[in-house]
């Protein structure tokens, strides 16, 4: 709410009302849990991610509290959890109906799914940090290691380092990209004009916005289609479009060519990590089965955490020239392919070598 008011309060040009600018502020919080916000009768779906990862530590905070201080059961934690994200979810709701005091209006039934996870996100984050206080919570911890399967818990950690290596060399080519078109990107923010404190804001708003950049890169890395609107960007030619002067958008690339397919090389040698860190949680004489098992498991895990990504980055804007901006549904098909592939190859190929050194 800060930032909102804050530019109420010193931009000359703004001319809106106080509930005006409140609706404003709780339409962010909600669109950092995927509400959906309707202005006008134009619906508006967008999360900033790094503004969700906010709101989770602001939900971890707040979940401390629910947390007695004495030693807790393990039978506590359910009714803490329940506790915790149904209130959560109730006091979206009262937000939601605080935010139709001004233009705007949230769908009640977009804040319950992203709200819920968000609280249930707070509250196991803080058991996880509070097992070291409570026996209880430690034997439970115990528990639930023990039901998990072996394999699969060797493959949790190799699926999501890879998946922090195709966040790190997504970022790579989005840097090399903004770098490379940075003049075009100032000239956007120019021409808009913004004023200092609106510039800050909108500065502000496409930092938020990074994961979300990289979640697309990452798809577009699979040889799918980046979609923003009617402009897609494949690797073998783009249809081009009108788009919104957001200055970030100007990075985008005016033309492709056979040079484009080289992204293939991202996905394809994370899933070689994948495999090879995959070898790695064994022992040399497990099975041939056992490391195809845990590099599958793990180039899944690395999947899953990009769908889920790109579920949340994706924004739409109803009868806009931004009705859908994020990754081709061919990524979602392309992506565990060129990740499970690899990998069970580079686990084979490095079981083979090991069972074969003299």
């Amino acid at each position: 709410m800060v930032p909102v008011f804050a530019a109420w309060t010193l931009d000359a040009q703004s001319t809106s009302s106080w509930n005006d600018t409140l609706g404003v502020a709780i339409d962010l919080w909600a669109l950092a849990h995927r509400g959906h916000v309707v202005v006008d009768g134009i619906t508006v779906v967008f999360s900033p991610l790094l503004l969700t990862l906010g709101c989770v530590l602001a939900a971890c905070f707040g979940a401390r509290a629910a947390f007695p201080d004495e030693r807790l059961r393990a039978p506590d934690l359910r009714a803490i959890m329940l506790a915790y994200v149904g209130g959560y979810v109730v006091a979206a709701q009262v937000l939601g109906i605080v935010a139709g005091l001004g233009h705007s209006h949230i769908h009640w039934w977009s804040l319950i799914v992203g709200p819920a996870l968000v609280a249930a996100l707070g509250v196991a984050w803080t058991a996880w940090h509070e097992r070291k206080h409570s026996p209880e919570l430690a034997a439970l911890d115990e528990v639930v290691v023990e039901a998990t399967p072996l394999l699969l818990r060797r493959s949790l950690s190799a699926g999501l380092r890879g998946a922090g290596l195709f966040a790190a060399l997504s970022l790579l080519l989005l840097v090399v990209l903004i770098a490379w078109h940075a003049p075009r990107v100032w000239a956007v923010q120019q021409a808009l004009a913004p004023g200092v404190v609106g510039g800050c804001l909108l500065v502000l708003a496409q930092v938020m916005a990074l994961p979300n950049l990289l979640a697309h890169m990452a798809g577009w890395t699979t040889g799918a289609p980046f979609e923003a609107g009617a402009v897609s960007i494949g690797h073998s030619g783009m249809t081009p479009g009108t788009l919104p002067m957001v200055p970030v958008l100007g990075a985008l690339p005016d033309h492709v060519g056979p040079w484009a397919w080289a992204a293939l090389a991202v996905p394809i040698g994370v899933g070689v990590f994948i495999g090879w860190a995959s070898g790695r949680a064994l022992t040399r004489f497990a099975s041939l089965r056992a490391k195809l098992t845990v590099a599958a498991s793990a180039a899944a895990v690395t999947t899953v955490t990009l769908w889920l990504l790109w579920w949340f980055s994706t924004a739409s804007v109803s009868r806009g020239l931004l009705e859908y901006v994020g990754p081709s549904w061919q990524a979602w098909l392309v992506a565990p392919l060129l990740l499970v592939l690899p990998a069970l190859a580079t686990a084979a190929a490095r079981h083979w070598r090991s069972s074969h050194q003299t």
